[in-house]
């Protein structure tokens, strides 16, 4: 009886668990969206477009159309389209490098923008009804130490070597959303990419070196300055998207916040 048991058992489907969860995920997501509870706020909204910036400008490009109208103008854009075909292997994979970059960083912050909303759908969620979060069983834990704290403790010094002893215990506090903020601000100062930097030479042939230069990359600004504003634009578009997801996580922060201190004061009652 027992293996016949066992036999129905194996033959029975395995459940995908990931497939279920999914699709009372997006019911749920249906259902919230039909009745007008998952209307974006206005941070939600410039975050959205600025991710659709990071979309149109996160590929550069270092083959655009060279046109000319005169016969002179199109005699030099063939020159160029000669020395452009040329220069390809030195061009081509600094652009396809930065690419594979801009890629990476456009999927990586496209990732944190979701998960941000799901972590909305989840405050939402949250209910007093639910089960105690670990934060909340340690807040419940030491309120209850706080109210038999007055029949163990007499004296002012006892409860102060014990605060100094529990203060040793605690594990050192790790606060992202103020490092953050640190490196938040170095944003804006190395988002520009700069391709005249200044030539200078001290001695003669150094001068004469540092003019064929300049000279050398004047007549390269209609090839490399394309290439650099179009990181640029890019560059200005990821600034702007981790700006918007840094005043999220703080927005996500308080109200989460929020809403365990409304759990703690609902489980003093």
């Amino acid at each position: 009886m027992t293996t016949a048991n066992n036999r129905n058992t194996e033959n029975q489907p395995a459940l995908d668990v990931a497939a279920i969860l999914t699709t009372l995920r997006d019911e749920v997501r249906a259902q919230r969206f039909a009745q007008g509870q998952h209307e974006r706020t206005p941070l939600e909204h410039e975050l959205q477009r600025s991710l659709d910036e990071i979309e149109l400008s996160r590929v550069v490009s270092a083959h655009w159309p060279l046109l000319g109208k005169t016969p002179l103008q199109r005699v030099v854009i063939l020159m160029n389209k000669v020395v452009r075909r040329y220069l390809r292997w030195y061009i081509n994979p600094i652009v396809e490098q930065q690419n594979a970059y801009n890629n990476a960083v456009a999927r990586t912050v496209q990732l944190l923008a979701e998960g941000y909303s799901d972590l909305k759908e989840q405050l939402h969620d949250l209910t007093p009804e639910d089960h105690p979060s670990i934060d909340q069983k340690t807040s419940e834990q030491s309120l209850g130490r706080s109210a038999q704290a007055p029949q163990t403790i007499d004296t002012f010094q006892a409860l102060k070597a014990e605060m100094q002893q529990c203060a040793v215990a605690e594990p050192p506090a790790h606060l992202p959303d103020v490092a953050i903020r640190q490196h938040a601000a170095r944003l804006r100062v190395h988002q520009n990419v700069n391709a005249h930097w200044p030539l200078h030479g001290v001695t003669l042939p150094e001068r004469i070196v540092a003019f064929h230069n300049r000279m050398v990359r004047r007549y390269l600004r209609w090839y490399i300055n394309p290439v650099v504003e179009q990181q640029n634009t890019a560059n200005t578009a990821f600034t702007t998207t981790l700006l918007y997801l840094v005043r999220l996580d703080a927005e996500r922060r308080v109200q989460l916040a929020h809403r365990r201190a409304q759990r703690v004061s609902e489980q003093q009652r």
